[in-house]
């Protein structure tokens, strides 16, 4: 049984990360993300790209630089996401 759970867990993490989220964000423009529970880690793929700040359930994202990168978010329930992050030059050039 518990194989069993832990293979479930397994391949629902391979899902989660084979699958981001996507957002798009103009340069110089935020969005915040909120989370079932607190937010234990954040990490940035390229820190060049966008500003992360964590507070309690969410997140900021604020573009700084045009370009893409990746971020995972955990929380301490052992929840994660990642998140594919287009920052575009204004918000005309969002393809999503």
């Amino acid at each position: 049984m518990k194989l069993l759970a832990l293979t479930s867990l397994l391949f629902a993490a391979v899902a989660v990360a084979a699958d981001p989220q996507k957002l798009s964000l103009p340069v110089g423009n935020s969005t915040t993300i909120s989370l079932p529970s607190e937010v234990s880690n954040v990490s940035v793929r390229d820190p060049s790209k966008v500003e992360i700040k964590k507070q309690g359930r969410k997140v900021t994202l604020t573009g700084l630089e045009k370009g893409t990168t990746l971020a995972t978010i955990r929380t301490k329930d052992g929840v994660t996401k990642v998140v594919s992050i287009y920052v575009a030059a204004d918000k005309y050039a969002m393809p999503y």
